[in-house]
């Protein structure tokens, strides 16, 4: 057995209210789409060893916020994670994903069409389980 969490779990869970009305379910499931990409992302660049360097190597191992842009910046920069653009692809959607994860988190005000804005999350967050997938 793995003792590992399943990332994956997350975005399960935030499609699980794709049709909910209720405001605070489609807000947390935004935060899981998120996080869902992102740890699968970043996991993927520890289990695979594909640091830039060690201050990358050191911030990618640490629990420090700046391991989100990290990430990004690893998936963009990285020509081994970039075949075929795949890295830069990765990194826009977790750009994106990350804008809207802030939103919902910081912002009081409901924003207007909050339903496309998770389907295009939910979008998004796939792309990213694709992407990684085809990484392998």
């Amino acid at each position: 057995m793995n003792d590992n969490f399943d990332w994956y779990g997350y975005y399960e869970l935030a499609n699980s209210y794709l049709n909910e009305k209720d405001i605070a379910k489609l807000r947390t499931g935004m935060g899981r789409f998120y996080y869902s990409s992102f740890l699968e992302s970043r996991d993927f660049i520890l289990e695979n060893n594909m640091f830039l360097n060690q201050i990358n190597e050191k911030i990618m191992k640490s629990t420090s916020g700046r391991v989100h842009q990290e990430t990004r910046l690893t998936f963009k920069n990285n020509e081994k994670l970039n075949k075929k653009n795949i890295g830069t692809k990765i990194s826009q959607n977790l750009n994106v994903l990350r804008k809207y994860r802030n939103m919902v988190d910081y912002n009081s005000k409901n924003p207007k069409n909050i339903t496309h804005i998770y389907k295009r999350c939910q979008m998004k967050s796939k792309e990213i389980f694709d992407l990684l997938n085809r990484l392998n």
